[in-house]
């Protein structure tokens, strides 16, 4: 069966008009040609000639953007080489056009599930355009570093090996250079970059360049041939240079008389108002400090009445105070205040909004020292949600399950809206055998993210931890 271009009907493939009255048979041989390319395609990569089967299967979905097969192949070459967001989309792209029986549809469910292969070529992507950055700015040594280990993540990344090599061959290690491209070509026998690399250390030519027409000399003998050309010299003439002179003498009168006025004209009046902005953002920022000052200022006596407060002091209110919890507080605030004024690190930024996170609310008796703690967790919840969360993958990934457990609900409970959290709360409360607990965190996650990613991943998971229990 084909589909008919013009009117969208089914059409019998023996056929050579459609109902329609369209002719169907240049559409045939237009098919017939995509699936010749196709085949030769196939050929070049059952040999990992990749480079050479990529234009011919481009030039089959030319001929043919329906031929899934052809795009499917392309995928996989690019996949094989390391090119991950190349193949995805190639897969992408023919499931949206032939959503039916299409073997698409395999690979992007074996990516989908296999979360961690996808995040480690997500790595090495990272690494190899930090890698990139460092040796246009000629720092070889950062380069190679960067280079070793997106290679040690991706061993088929191409894109590496080439400039790996590259980099190796402007340092002077040829010896080096010509491992990685024999270890490159293993993987695409035709790769052109790495066999001009490989031709430039070995000094022979690479296949079809630098071949030209020998003809018989024999007959010549020695004698040098002369050859005749009908061109001759110009004699020399100082007209040019005198027009040259002029023009320049011409250009500083012109530019004396209306460029540089204007250029400082504009330049003054750039400079006015650069002066006027710079001193309205100055008064600007001074009352924004100054506001700030004063809200300290204010923090630091509720907060000095509250410790009095702890400490017993005769003179204050006496009010029901839980000794460790406003211990904690007192502590996260003091952490805050140093962190705003200056730079801090990320495990810094984590280890304040785990113990803001620790803090119990219903615990803080005081109103006001109650609202500081809702500012503190507004401030910081937002910028250390996906840290905390990292911190407790890691965790999970190293099987310590009680420490991630903790670090995973709180990274649930800073951020809400984000659905991997609940997901690796709930692998680790199955791997310590807490199967209800875990179906609890799983239903979570469609809960938070309803079209989540994690979606069917999340009903095996469910599946699994029932059948445990049962």
């Amino acid at each position: 069966m084909m589909i008919c271009p013009y009117c969208g009907n089914n059409v019998v493939s023996t056929r050579l008009i459609c109902e329609c009255g369209l002719n169907l048979e240049p559409l045939r041989v237009l098919r017939g040609r995509s699936n010749i390319f196709y085949n030769r395609g196939l050929r070049m990569a059952q040999i990992r000639n990749f480079t050479a089967a990529i234009p011919v299967l481009e030039k089959s979905l030319e001929l043919n953007k329906h031929n899934s097969d052809a795009r499917n192949l392309l995928g996989l070459i690019y996949y094989e080489t390391g090119d991950i967001v190349n193949a995805l989309s190639c897969w992408l792209v023919s499931r949206h056009l032939d959503p039916e029986d299409n073997e698409a549809d395999y690979f992007l469910e074996k990516i989908k599930k296999d979360t961690q292969e996808l995040d480690s070529m997500n790595q090495a992507v990272k690494k190899y355009n930090l890698a990139l950055g460092e040796a246009r700015q000629h720092n070889f040594d950062l380069a190679i570093i960067q280079l070793k280990r997106a290679l040690t993540i991706n061993r088929k990344m191409l894109k590496a090996y080439q400039l790996l090599a590259l980099i190796y061959i402007e340092n002077g290690e040829n010896v080096k250079a010509y491992k990685l491209i024999n270890a490159g070509l293993k993987i695409d026998v035709g790769n052109t970059a790495l066999l001009k690399y490989r031709a430039e250390l070995t000094g022979s030519t690479v296949e079809g360049e630098g071949e030209e027409e020998i003809t018989d000399t024999s007959d010549a003998g020695d004698k040098p041939i002369a050859a005749k050309f009908s061109y001759k010299e110009d004699k020399p003439s100082i007209l040019p240079f005198v027009n040259l002179i002029l023009g320049v003498i011409l250009g500083i009168i012109c530019s004396q008389w209306l460029i540089v006025p204007t250029v400082k004209k504009n330049a003054k009046q750039e400079y006015e108002s650069s002066k006027i902005d710079y001193s309205a953002e100055l008064a600007a920022k001074s009352a924004t400090i100054q506001q700030l000052q004063e809200t300290i200022t204010n923090q630091e006596k509720e907060i000095s009445k509250l410790e009095g407060m702890l400490g017993g002091d005769s003179n204050s209110v006496s009010v029901n105070v839980n000794s460790e919890s406003y211990t904690n507080f007192f502590e996260a605030w003091s952490i805050y205040r140093d962190l705003t004024a200056r730079e801090y690190t990320d495990d810094e930024l984590i280890a304040l909004a785990y113990k803001l996170w620790k803090i119990d609310e219903k615990e803080i008796a005081q109103e006001y020292a109650s609202n500081i703690l809702k500012s503190m967790r507004s401030e910081i919840y937002p910028l250390a949600s996906k840290k905390v969360y990292e911190a407790g993958k890691n965790l999970y990934e190293n099987e310590m399950y009680d420490e991630a457990v903790m670090w995973l609900n709180a990274a649930c409970d800073m951020d809400t809206t984000y659905d991997n959290p609940y997901y690796y709360l709930g692998k680790s409360y199955q791997a310590m055998g807490k199967y209800e607990e875990a179906i609890e965190s799983y239903n979570k996650v469609t809960e938070v993210v309803p079209n989540s990613t994690l979606k069917d991943m999340v009903a095996e998971k469910i599946s699994e931890c029932r059948a445990a229990i049962s």
